[in-house]
C-alpha cells in the first residue's frame, strides 16, 4: 500500500531525544520503508518487516509519532488504520543550544543503526554472489567503494548537485516508467571531509 500523500516538507529531528528516537534497528527499517520507499504499513505488516512481534512495534511507531516523525494515515474503510510518514523528508540537524555531548552520542546512535543495516544487506549480496545460488539480477552491482577526492567547496557543492540529479531521476517513489524487471537498489553516499588536510583551513586560520 502505497502513500499518495504528496508531502514536500521535512521533519527536522532538532532535539536529542528526538534523533535518539530513531536510533534503534527495528526503527530504521520502517523509517526506512516510510520515508524512502513512501509505503504505509499497519503495525503488523511493520513487524514483519523489522522481524519482531506486532505488539513491539505498535511501541516504536507510537514513540516514533511522539516526535513527529510518523502518523497515521486518514480513516477509510473502519480497518485498522495504517501508519505513513509525516512528511516527504528527514533530516538530522541538531540544535545549536544542545548538549553538544548529548546531539553527538545520539547521531552517533543512528549512523550506527544506518551503517549496520546497510552492512547487513550489502553483505547479504556479497554471500548470494559467493553461493552462486539464490542470486538477484540485481547483485551484479552490489559494491562498496572507498576513495579520495581533491576539490574545492564549490567543486564539492556541485558534485553533490549532480549526484542527486543523477539519483533523483531513479528514486523508488518518483519513477513511474520503470520496466517490470527493476528491482530496488539501494545507494548510501557519505561524504566527510578531512580535517588534516591544508585546505581544510580557512584563509584566517593559516599558519606561515
Amino acid at each position: 500500500m502505497a502513500d499518495d500523500d504528496a508531502r514536500t516538507d521535512t521533519v527536522e529531528l532538532i532535539d536529542p531525544r528526538a534523533i535518539r528516537a530513531i536510533a534503534h534497528p527495528a526503527r530504521m527499517i520502517v523509517i526506512d520503508a516510510l520515508f524512502d520507499q513512501g509505503l504505509a504499513l499497519t503495525a503488523t505488516q511493520a513487524a514483519e518487516l523489522a522481524g519482531t512481534t506486532p505488539s513491539a512495534m505498535s511501541y516504536h511507531l507510537r514513540a516514533l509519532s511522539r516526535f513527529g516523525i510518523v502518523t497515521r494515515a486518514p480513516a477509510t474503510d473502519g480497518r485498522e488504520r495504517p501508519w505513513i510518514r509525516a512528511a516527504k523528508h528527514i533530516a538530522i540537524r541538531p540544535s545549536a543550544s544542545a548538549s553538544s555531548t548529548s546531539a553527538t552520542t545520539a547521531t552517533g546512535a543512528v549512523l550506527a543503526s544506518v551503517m549496520d543495516i546497510d552492512h547487513q544487506r550489502l553483505l547479504g549480496a556479497v554471500q548470494r554472489v559467493a553461493a552462486g545460488e539464490g542470486r538477484l539480477p540485481l547483485d551484479v552491482v552490489a559494491a562498496y567503494s572507498h576513495t579520495t577526492l581533491l576539490l574545492t567547496p564549490e567543486e564539492a557543492t556541485e558534485l553533490m548537485k549532480k549526484l542527486d540529479e543523477l539519483v533523483s531521476a531513479l528514486r523508488l517513489e518518483d519513477r513511474t516508467d520503470a520496466p517490470a524487471e527493476a528491482g530496488r537498489l539501494t545507494i548510501s553516499i557519505a561524504t566527510i571531509p578531512d580535517p588534516t588536510h591544508p585546505g581544510a583551513l580557512a584563509p584566517d586560520d593559516e599558519r606561515n
